[in-house]
Order: C-alpha cells, then structure tokens, then sequence
C-alpha cells in the first residue's frame, strides 16, 4: 500500500521522506555544478593594475612629442623605459608637461601596467625640474607598411584603470577618454598594442576617433618601433561604413 501524506502532520512518511532528500540533495548538487559552469565560461580578469591611491616618485626626462612620455635610463645602459604619461580622470597630459620637453624632472604619480606596457596618472603639483636634459635620442625602426586589424582603445583605461577596458562594454568610456586627450591606441587581433598617430606622426585630434571606440576596425599605415613602444602612423582607418583619411 502507497504512503498518504497529509500537509499538517508533523513528519512525512519513512518513504516520502526519503524520497524528498534525495531530491533536495540532487538539486544542490545540481545548482553547484550550473554555478561551477557559469563560473568557468567567463573571460577571465585581464592581469592588469592601476595602483591607485599608491603614488610613487619617478624620474627622467620629459618627452612631449609624439605624446607625453617619461623617459627613464635604464642601470648599465643607454636605453630608457617609455612611461607614458597622463592626467587624472579621462584627460591627456599635455597641457601638463608641455612646459617640461626636454628636462630632467621628478615626479609623483601612480602606476598602471599591462603586459609591459606602463603609464603614469601624473600630479602635476609634483612636477621639479631637475635640469636640462635635452631629448634622449631612442631608436626608431621603420618596419615598413602594415594593414593591421583589431580595435581602437583608450591607452589608460585598457591598461588597466578599467577591466575590461575594451569591447563594447566599454565603448562610452573610451569615446570620452579619447576625446579627453588619453593616446589612442590599435589592440590588434593578435593582442598587441600599437600607439596610433596620424601619418604625420602626430596624435589624433581629441574628437577625431571616438566613434570608432571598441570597433573592429583596419588601420593601414607605416609601423615604426620607437624603443620599447610600436607606433603606427595610420593613412586611413577603415570599419564597415565610413573611412577615415589623411
């Protein structure tokens, strides 16, 4: 004879019982394993940093040109670290620095890196010259014409501000940034990041590539290796649509 369970007694039959927590135990087990899947299937954290609320002292020579760099001589060499620099929020530092080209200064600011690439949000209270310096001459190669697919980002918040700092979720804070005078750059499919410049040499103009931001897009250009930074000098940029051109 099959068990009866009625609602008000104060326990269920042996069977029913048994019956109810072997399906409270499946669903648990279950819910775990959907949790441990949906865990799994997403991106994970890109191994960026911005050390903020950490200031830290620098020092080198101020480079204005092609965007606000600090350039730092590295022990025993003739070579120097390329910082790049910017200001707080989603402003570039040129109006910053551009009383500094070619001095030997100390600075404060806090760190941001991504895959050897690094910048600083500079203070710009903290600025002192140290002296004279002249532009440091870095080595640039040209590594020919180059078609290179990938997406327009925002250097300071891909490098680590943000995280993500790319892709559409990201397109509205890139645009703005962009516009704000941060160094635009080219992610490339392949993962690296290319400062991008007109085919003067020169940066973008601040409202100039925000619609491009978090596009796919191909930039066609010169490619030059300054130091430890790759620069593309882009002829035009093309997505699905409009180009633009120089």
């Amino acid at each position: 004879m099959s068990e009866f369970y009625i609602g008000y007694l104060p326990k269920a039959p042996p069977a029913t019982a048994r019956f109810l927590r072997r399906m409270v135990a499946g669903v648990a087990v279950l819910a775990s394993l959907a949790a441990l899947v949906v865990t799994l299937s997403q991106m994970p954290f890109a191994r960026s940093s911005f050390e903020f609320g950490h200031a830290r002292n620098f020092e080198g020579v101020i480079a204005s040109k092609p965007t606000p760099m600090l350039l730092v001589p590295r022990p025993g060499s003739d070579e120097f670290s390329q910082y790049l620099l910017v200001a707080p929020g989603k402003h570039g530092a040129d109006s910053l620095v551009a009383a500094f080209d070619g001095l030997h200064v100390r600075l404060r600011g806090q760190l941001i890196y991504r895959d050897g690439q690094t910048m600083v949000e500079i203070d710009a209270q903290s600025i002192t010259t140290l002296g004279p310096a002249g532009n440091p001459e870095l080595q640039a190669t040209d590594l020919g014409p180059a078609s290179l697919a990938g997406e327009i980002v925002d250097s300071k918040c891909y490098l680590g501000v943000m995280n993500p700092g790319r892709g559409k979720v990201h397109r509205d804070c890139a645009a703005r940034c962009l516009s704000g005078g941060i160094p635009a750059a080219l992610l490339t499919s392949a993962g690296d990041v290319i400062l991008l410049l007109d085919h003067n040499g020169k940066p973008f103009s601040q409202d100039r590539l925000r619609e491009f931001a978090g596009e796919a897009v191909v930039v066609r250009g010169s490619l030059v290796r300054r130091g430890d930074l790759k620069i593309i000098k882009a002829r035009d940029i093309a997505r699905k649509g409009p180009q633009i051109r120089n």
